[in-house]
């Protein structure tokens, strides 16, 4: 039973370095040229509503809305690089979300997958959790296997009672 166990924990050690919150800030990459868009999204939880969302850029307020909205910059400057997170009204609780860092560069934009994990560990990362639901899967049928053969041989014995415990 122990080997039905091993993708739940390799899950819970992966996830345990994410982090969750009330709000997250959403971009398309973290990284753009000069005179890019920018496009951020502050989401909350289950998409509840969300209510006097301001988005902050170095600590400093830079967009208010009284509901929540996306915050665009047209052509993005040098200047607009920095650490973004954004804050609001979830229900009447005050909550933030986790800062990001955007960087606005000269020249191309290097595109980021992920900063969790670097591409190849992505694919890797996959690999083996097909490769553990496959080894799950098997031990799942054969498990049910033998369980089915074991009832079916506890059905077919027969018990004799006896009423003294000498009769042994």
């Amino acid at each position: 039973m122990w080997q039905l166990l091993l993708p739940t924990a390799l899950l819970l050690l992966v996830s345990a370095g994410m982090r969750t919150g009330w709000l997250l800030l959403q971009a398309p990459r973290w990284v753009f040229k000069e005179e890019d868009p920018i496009h951020l999204r502050c989401h909350s939880w289950k998409n509840t509503a969300l209510h006097k969302v301001t988005y902050l850029q170095n600590g400093k307020g830079r967009k208010y809305f009284h509901h929540n909205s996306d915050f665009y910059i047209p052509k993005a400057t040098l200047k607009d690089s920095g650490s973004y997170f954004c804050r609001g009204l979830f229900g009447s609780k005050n909550v933030s979300s986790e800062t990001v860092n955007i960087t606005i560069t000269q020249g191309l934009a290097v595109s980021t997958i992920s900063s969790f994990f670097p591409p190849g560990y992505q694919v890797s990362f996959c690999l083996v959790m097909v490769l553990l639901f496959a080894v799950d899967t098997g031990l799942y049928f054969s498990v049910k296997t033998n369980i089915r053969s074991s009832t079916r041989d506890w059905k077919d014995h027969k018990f004799k009672w006896r009423k003294d415990p000498q009769d042994k």
